[in-house]
């Protein structure tokens, strides 16, 4: 039976949480339309069909991408160099884009860097990395600085060392066969991580997904681990435009105690989004203790070392949610003086918070703050 004289104006949600690739997912969707056209029980029915259909996508694009299984498609990948190798569509397309986001970055994002993962300690899946470390721990706080960089060789970005790997990105070749065939061929001495790429790649995947191609066509918001991409139906009827979907994604306040991370119970920040997508990365949750010092997954290719950054968190909006995991990590390997000039620069809306727990944004992001009081405490001035 339908709802009884359905409210139109109130927002019907459901949520589904799933894990996969090493994160937790969360898939919002608005069904308020669906309200007005089926009973609860056949919503439910046809959710958990579209539940059950995200987790075998998720599966089967584990089995391409995991960098801890060594039967993947990537892995394979990596232990078959100097040769043409032939690769799914998918594997074709995120290493393609991966690539194109070299220059962008100058070099500093780039999917070369696995093995300077695997000599941080991160060869296994980070649930099971170490988390405690003896005899002390960082606490970032007000004065934070020193705890990020405590354990960190002095002066260890002064001395750059030559990184073959990145260096040699332009030597990784991809090809379209006349019969649709792709193939990918890696340089000996190499090896992919492509999981950042990957899970922004999944989020936008899924989101286009849900909201343009299932028979519902739902506006939704997925989180991959922090990764978010908003799905909006197509506009199928031009006398009557849909109304876009507003969406609140909190940034929450970062805190490390015993490298694990604390939320405090502020956000930082509310953002309002209708389209796009919006991703953060940062060295405060992606940590681990190995070899007497704290580790995290942003690899400098100068160093071939977790970078020593006085970015602490960076969040990024873009229009689409690999773009925005990319330029994200971009600013936290830049430093919060050279990422803001660049922000600015290019218009590109984000917000950085620095070692110090300072709070900045750029001007691109203003519209999509609400209560803007959150960030005007600790605001740079720009």
């Amino acid at each position: 039976m339908k709802n009884d004289a359905p409210n139109t104006t109130t927002p019907h949600l459901m949520t589904f949480k799933l894990s996969a690739m090493g994160c937790h997912i969360q898939i919002s969707l608005n069904i308020t339309k669906l309200h007005l056209q089926y009973s609860q029980a056949t919503i439910d029915q046809q959710i958990a069909l579209l539940t059950s259909d995200v987790q075998q996508r998720l599966t089967y694009w584990e089995r391409i991408f995991s960098r801890f299984d060594e039967t993947s498609e990537l892995m394979r990948l990596n232990h078959h160099t100097d040769q043409w190798t032939e690769a799914s569509a998918e594997l074709f397309e995120v290493l393609q884009r991966a690539i194109h986001f070299v220059s962008k970055t100058e070099g500093l994002v780039t999917p070369t860097l696995l093995k300077s993962l695997w000599a941080a300690g991160y060869k296994q899946s980070f649930e099971t990395l170490p988390k405690v470390s003896m005899p002390s721990a960082p606490v970032i706080s007000s004065n934070a600085t020193s705890s990020v960089t405590s354990n960190a060789t002095p002066n260890l970005q002064d001395a750059p060392i030559t990184n073959q790997a990145s260096q040699h990105i332009v030597d990784i070749q991809l090809r379209t066969l006349a019969g649709g065939q792709h193939q990918i061929y890696l340089p000996a001495g190499i090896a992919l991580d492509l999981n950042g790429y990957v899970k922004g790649w999944c989020a936008m995947q899924l989101a286009e997904q849900i909201s343009q191609v299932h028979n519902w066509q739902l506006p939704c918001l997925v989180d991959m681990g922090g990764d978010m991409a908003i799905g909006v139906p197509k506009n199928q009827n031009v006398d009557k435009p849909i109304t876009p979907i507003v969406w609140g994604v909190a940034i929450a306040k970062p805190c490390l105690i015993d490298g694990e991370q604390v939320q405090d119970e502020e956000d930082v920040a509310i953002l309002t989004l209708s389209s796009g997508a919006v991703a953060t990365s940062g060295q405060d949750y992606r940590r681990w203790w190995h070899e007497g010092r704290w580790q995290h997954h942003l690899i400098h290719p100068h160093y071939n070392r977790p970078v020593t950054s006085d970015v602490l968190t960076a969040t990024v909006l873009a229009t689409d949610t690999m773009t925005a995991e990319v330029y994200a990590k971009y600013c936290v390997l830049l430093g919060v003086k050279e990422a803001m000039t660049w922000l600015n620069k290019h218009h590109i809306a984000a917000i950085l918070i620095d070692t110090d727990n300072k709070v900045m944004a750029s001007p691109a992001i203003r519209l999509n703050l609400i209560q803007p009081n959150l960030v005007q405490p600790n605001l740079m001035a720009i």
